[in-house]
C-alpha cells in the first residue's frame, strides 16, 4: 500500500515525533463522530475492511522516500527518519466495531493502538475510508427505512 496515502501534515508530525524521540511511545487514537446532522441520529460503521488491510500492507518505496526528501519540510530530518520509513510496517493493534453497526455521535467506530509514529500516519486514509464508507452505508440505510 502507498506510503504516501496520507497528508503531507501525517508526515511532518512523524517526523517531528521522530526528532524529539517519541516515535516508539505508545499511542492511542479513536475515530469517532463527535455530532450528527439534525434529525439523523445514527450512523453505520463501513470501511473497516479496507482499514484493517491498509495498516496491514501500509509501506514507504524507496521513490515515495526520495520524494519525501527532496521537500522543504524534510529538510532538516535525520537520515534515521528515512530509514525507518523504509522498514515501516504496522505493529500495532486495530479494535474496530463489526462492519454494518450502527453507531452514534461519541462512540469510537475504531482505535488504534500503536508506536506514536505508527499511528499518525495512517489517520487520514482512516478518517477517509471509514468516514466516506460509513456515509454511504448510512445513507443506504435511510433508504431501506424510507421504502
Amino acid at each position: 500500500m502507498n506510503g504516501l496515502l496520507t497528508d503531507l501534515y501525517q508526515l511532518t508530525m512523524a517526523a517531528g515525533y521522530f526528532q524529539a524521540g517519541k516515535a516508539g511511545e505508545i499511542a492511542t487514537f479513536e475515530l469517532f463522530v463527535r455530532r450528527l446532522p439534525p434529525n439523523r441520529n445514527y450512523l453505520i460503521a463501513a470501511g473497516l475492511a479496507q482499514a484493517a488491510d491498509y495498516l496491514l500492507n501500509l509501506r514507504f518505496r524507496s521513490e515515495e522516500i526520495a520524494y519525501l526528501r527532496g521537500l522543504p519540510q524534510f529538510a532538516r530530518a535525520p537520515a534515521e527518519f528515512f530509514e525507518t520509513l523504509a522498514r515501516f510496517r504496522f505493529t500495532g493493534d486495530l479494535f474496530a466495531v463489526p462492519e454494518g453497526t450502527v453507531v452514534f455521535a461519541g462512540e469510537p467506530i475504531l482505535t488504534v493502538r500503536a508506536p506514536l509514529m505508527e499511528a499518525q500516519i495512517p489517520e487520514t486514509f482512516l478518517l477517509a475510508t471509514v468516514g466516506f464508507q460509513s456515509l454511504v452505508a448510512t445513507k443506504a440505510s435511510r433508504l431501506v427505512n424510507a421504502a
